[in-house]
């Protein structure tokens, strides 16, 4: 049974790996063969295509000193490629269900293997110049599968956080898409800059696609007051604006171009979100103490989720000048935590204690 658990796994794991590598080989070698190359050696396209599967897995990259600015990293990655290797872990993973008598077991070879084998892909694609952080790319990859491997059903109070959330983000992306409209004359500029050709042209234009979400992520920033960046000692908030120079790439032209402060009143999002989880908590629980426990099981996971969405739409773009880019972790985890607090305090903790003072009188 087990020797039967261990290789549909192992097989199901590499058609997952598969599924979305074979694509990646193949755009790197269109890429490679319409760039004018005169070496022969397909070796290069290959590692591309490895890197463009780990990137996908949002897997950073360190990269060698090539400026007098020093090594830098490659962190900040596209959060919409990230659906092509969960689509490919469930698809694959289905057949796991089909075949193996232990999902369990299953489940938990599968996501072993997936991970050795990304774990694996960022060793042997290392170069001297870029190197694929390996230890990161066995983390990233796990948990794309171990996400990927479970039925989304929360409970009630965390699924209206995520509900709220994605409907705040897609507000964002509207705001955004009007952004890019306002500034079209901006982002034509741009590509006439760049002038990638055909190929690369409609291969950049994918890629600007699949990094909408993060720009969409960083609007959400700007409307809710946490703000994002766009390089070293930079900052764009509805009320400050502090953005010097963008680089040459076109989806950034939909930047904003000076201060909104009256954009500042969607703060309020936060305490609105964490008001209507503790309605449905209220709801769902009848008792003090099953209210209290949900509450802060609730509160500490939307936080990390907060975090951790925010902290793979940012990071590091290709230099540390371009350190913090995107939104930032810290700033929205900050404000929507004292707004769970504030929420907590005034509408749960506070009359509980006012209640027992009032008893001992």
């Amino acid at each position: 049974m087990l020797r039967r658990i261990l290789s549909i796994s192992l097989i199901q794991a590499s058609k997952g790996v598969a599924l979305t590598l074979f694509p990646s080989i193949f755009i790197s070698l269109l890429a490679w063969s319409t760039a004018g190359s005169t070496s022969g050696n397909t070796t290069d396209p290959i590692r591309g295509a490895i890197w463009l599967w780990l990137g996908a897995h949002l897997t950073p990259f360190q990269l060698a000193a090539t400026s007098s600015h020093g090594s830098g990293f490659l962190s900040v990655l596209p959060l919409g490629a990230i659906i092509f290797p969960m689509w490919a872990v469930r698809r694959t993973f289905f057949r796991v269900v089909e075949n193996a008598p232990k999902i369990r077991a299953a489940r938990i070879f599968y996501i072993l293997f997936y991970t050795l084998i990304a774990i694996a892909l960022a060793l042997l694609s290392s170069t001297s110049s870029i190197s694929p952080m390996w230890y990161y790319g066995g983390l990233c990859a796990g948990i794309t599968a171990l996400v990927s491997t479970f039925t989304f059903n929360p409970r009630p109070a965390i699924g209206i956080v995520i509900y709220l959330f994605a409907i705040a983000w897609g507000i964002a992306a509207i705001v955004l898409t009007f952004s890019f409209l306002t500034h079209w004359r901006v982002i034509h500029d741009l590509s006439i800059v760049i002038a990638p050709g055909i190929i690369g042209g409609a291969l950049f234009t994918c890629l600007q696609i699949l990094y909408l979400p993060n720009m969409a992520l960083a609007a959400l920033g700007y409307l809710t007051g946490s703000g994002f960046s766009l390089g070293a000692h930079t900052m764009v908030t509805s009320s400050i604006f502090n953005l010097h120079q963008i680089p040459a790439i076109p989806i950034l032209g939909g930047l904003p171009t000076g201060k909104h402060p009256l954009l500042g009143i969607g703060i309020i999002f936060w305490p609105l979100l964490f008001l209507a989880v503790y309605q449905v908590i209220i709801r769902v629980h009848s008792d003090w103490r099953s209210r209290n426990k949900d509450l802060l099981r609730t509160f500490i996971m939307s936080i990390f989720f907060v975090w951790e969405i925010s902290y793979f739409a940012s990071g590091e773009l290709l230099t540390p000048a371009m350190k913090r880019t995107g939104i930032l972790p810290e700033r929205t985890t900050t404000i929507a935590a004292i707004s769970a607090l504030f929420i907590a305090i005034l509408f749960f903790y506070g009359p509980k204690v006012i209640n027992r003072v009032r008893h001992r009188d």
